[in-house]
């Protein structure tokens, strides 16, 4: 989303009529003009935070729909607390049950307390009298000696909620945002003193003089409300797409296309922690425009970078004297998820938008945090790669991608020969590290959009999104000899293991999941009847 894009149509020709205002109007005209000016502005600004306030409570009730469904009141109170944090604006916000007892807050203390809407002081803004509803979604309240925009949104019972709430009930409850009316008001105030000051100064000096001075300080003032407008727009748009998955590769595709868009960089690096002190970087350049795994080689300068944020030595967000490079790390609750760094080469940033990154940062770190709790639910614990339950939606998911894209899809099922043999001879404990280190010479042979899963025991499987039989092929024999090559518990029992493969592709051996994995198994156990430490691709036909 540009700022050359974002309109604000009252703004500009509510300008033109101050001016022609000023210009026109002498004495008593022009201050019974300023007066009328200043309601329409004052109405317009107000309409314009009652807007945000909308569109801010929708941001934060579509984020916090997800984390319901996962039922867990813990992150539920979390999320809560860190909106208050997070967005200085927002004085509270809570969510009723049906009782009008305060589940979750941003303010714990609040918690458990029981609001009657006809006792409370601060819901007589929308609740009149005892026989009236609420007449409106936002209305200005004062709480606290302090006016707020009181934003209501009901929590209907849906099909996903009757797991946790009775289907005979309408309601669960109630989301309730109040967000600040200070900055309004203030902004309200200065450009009504501004409005006046210029009407009675205009009765003594040059008019064409006066309008030139007032259209620059007007100016000042729209800009400032475009500004902001922007960064609520921004941020209204980054929560809505962020909180549409959890799935961490989905994420992290988002995140790109975010960047790409907010800051129009040429390049992205985003750097992910790896075992034994190792990193995965995924980078997107603007002359390829794809994401692609890669690596920096030691001892160039982003290399220093990184090695500092894996050392956890970088903790803050880092601009380059030149606004060409940010370094954006990304961690919640003292855990470091990722590393950002974007980059431009001709030209520096905006540094109006370099000032958003601080903002974006802190809603990519909560996305990452709540993707990699997902994320860990659907790993092995040993290996480090998805566990057999994940493979099952995945591919279901890939074959639904095949069907509606025609791209080919290939499987890998593969099993380390003679494992038993292994633990037989040395333990389970050189078993486990064996399996360990397949699986990271596994994911260190195939491309950063694969999937790699442990099916069972010693075999693994490999889904490998549009990849044909020669790929396919290609891709096991490239594992097989990594594997053959690699020397296990070097140093100590300097251990060779071999593996068995079979392949099979979409369309050309199976025409649903099922017979996709079917042949992919036979083909496993055809390479084990030919002797092992060999790949063998179905024949099979649909």
């Amino acid at each position: 989303m540009k700022k050359e894009e974002i309109k604000l149509d009252w703004v500009y020709p509510l300008k033109k009529k101050i001016l022609f205002g000023i210009l026109a109007i002498l004495t008593l005209s022009i201050i019974a003009t300023m007066v009328f000016i200043a309601a329409m502005l004052r109405e317009s600004l107000l309409d314009d935070s009652k807007s945000k306030t909308q569109e801010l409570s929708h941001a934060i009730e579509t984020t916090l729909s997800s984390l319901m469904l996962m039922r867990n009141p813990d992150m539920m109170q979390g999320a809560m607390e860190n909106i208050g944090k997070n967005n200085h604006s927002i004085t509270m916000a809570f969510i009723l049950d049906r009782t009008g007892r305060i589940a979750y807050s941003s303010d714990r203390k609040g918690i458990g307390q029981v609001l009657d809407r006809h006792a409370e002081n601060s819901c007589h803004g929308c609740h009149r009298h005892p026989a009236a509803g609420p007449h409106e979604e936002t209305t200005i309240i004062e709480r606290n000696g302090m006016k707020v925009h009181r934003n209501v949104k009901v929590i209907y019972n849906e099909e996903a909620c009757f797991g946790c709430h009775p289907r005979s009930e309408r309601i669960n409850g109630k989301l309730i945002i109040d967000r600040s009316l200070n900055g309004t008001y203030a902004l309200i105030t200065k450009i009504e003193l501004l409005i006046f000051s210029a009407g009675m100064l205009c009765i003594a000096l040059i008019i064409p003089f006066l309008s030139r001075v007032l259209s620059r300080g007007v100016n000042k003032y729209i800009d400032e409300i475009i500004r902001q407008n922007y960064e609520l727009k921004l941020l209204y748009l980054l929560m809505e797409r962020l909180s549409k998955t959890i799935d961490f590769e989905e994420l992290r595709t988002t995140v790109f296309e975010i960047l790409k868009e907010t800051l129009a960089p040429d390049e992205i690096h985003m750097v992910f922690h790896r075992s034994y002190g190792e990193y995965r970087m995924a980078t997107w350049t603007g002359e390829r425009d794809e994401i692609a795994r890669s690596k920096i080689v030691q001892g160039e300068p982003l290399s220093l970078v990184i090695n500092k944020w894996l050392e956890g030595s970088l903790n803050e967000q880092e601009i380059s004297p030149d606004n060409r490079l940010i370094y954006v790390p990304i961690q919640k609750s003292d855990r470091s998820l990722a590393l950002i760094i974007i980059k431009k080469k001709d030209e520096p940033f905006d540094l109006q938008r370099l000032g958003l990154m601080q903002i974006m940062s802190s809603h990519i770190s909560v996305a990452f945090e709540n993707a990699l709790l997902y994320h860990l639910a659907i790993t092995d614990e040993l290996t480090s790669i998805f566990a057999q339950r994940h493979f099952r939606t995945s591919i279901d998911k890939k074959f639904l991608e095949f069907e509606k894209y025609g791209t080919k899809l290939s499987l890998l099922m593969l099993d380390i020969d003679d494992f038993k043999k292994i633990n037989d001879t040395y333990g389970h404990m050189v078993g486990d590290s064996v399996l360990r280190d397949t699986a990271r010479s596994i994911m260190f042979s195939i491309r950063e959009n694969d999937l790699a899963f442990r099916y069972g025991g010693e075999e693994f499987t490999v889904i490998l999104p549009s990849t044909g039989f020669t790929g396919a092929k290609l891709v096991a024999e490239r594992i097989r000899r990594n594997l053959e090559e690699h020397v296990f518990e070097e140093g100590t029992i300097n251990l060779h293991i071999t593996v068995s493969i079979g392949a099979s592709t979409c369309p050309d051996n199976a025409k649903t999941a099922k017979d996709l994995i079917l042949a992919a198994d036979e083909s496993l156990y055809q390479a084990k009847r030919n002797g092992k430490n060999n790949v063998v691709v179905s024949e099979r036909r649909p």
